[in-house]
């Protein structure tokens, strides 16, 4: 029985069960480790700036999370200002969401996993900008309960503001998609030596 090159990871032997699967190594895989690193410096010496913009938004989503940390109550009886959740989940939300803020700033910030934060910060922001629109149309006057402005009101300032982090989040992540696969292509395209 010949089996296609790309199908040779896993070899199914017919008289035995499902079950016995068996693993085949696949040929070498024509990636040059050199060629990625060169593409990588291309294009990043160019584009250093970016790479502070991801500095600065990492360390916003880290000090917002931190504040709502911090002032762990106020943020609870904003987030149960909303009346979105049940009760019973407001103490699992004001726990878990200011601590994954703080991760993926932390994470953002010190360059590890950075496309995992860009879109997990992205997806927490386009979260928070469907709560504050679903909000204001219900017509509810309350605090946002945002890491940097406690004090403020859901209205257009944290539409606004919302928008532009998930703008910033989402050009970041969409700029780290582009290099790895640009940066991915070129090297593969090049022979292994």
């Amino acid at each position: 029985m010949t089996i296609p090159f790309f199908l040779n990871k896993l070899v199914l032997h017919p008289k035995e069960e499902l079950h016995s699967l068996t693993f085949s190594p696949l040929p070498p895989f024509p990636f040059s480790p050199q060629a990625f690193e060169e593409c990588n410096l291309r294009i990043n010496s160019s584009l250093v700036g970016l790479r502070a913009l991801e500095v600065v938004l990492g360390g916003l989503f880290f000090y917002a999370g931190l504040q709502k940390v911090l002032h762990f109550h106020e943020f609870a009886e904003a987030v149960l200002a909303y009346q979105l959740l049940p009760e019973s989940l407001v103490g699992l939300a004001t726990a878990g969401l200011p601590w994954l803020e703080v991760a993926a700033g932390f994470c953002l910030v010190a360059g590890f996993k950075r496309r995992s934060c860009l879109l997990l910060l992205a997806g927490l922001v386009a979260l928070f900008l469907v709560v504050i629109l679903i909000t204001m149309a219900r017509g509810l006057k309350i605090d946002c309960g945002c890491g940097l402005f406690f004090q403020r009101q859901v209205g257009w300032a944290a539409v606004l503001e919302d928008a532009a982090l998930l703008i910033w989040a989402a050009g970041l992540y969409g700029w780290e998609f582009f290099r790895f696969n640009k940066c991915g292509s070129e090297s593969i395209a090049q022979p292994a030596p």
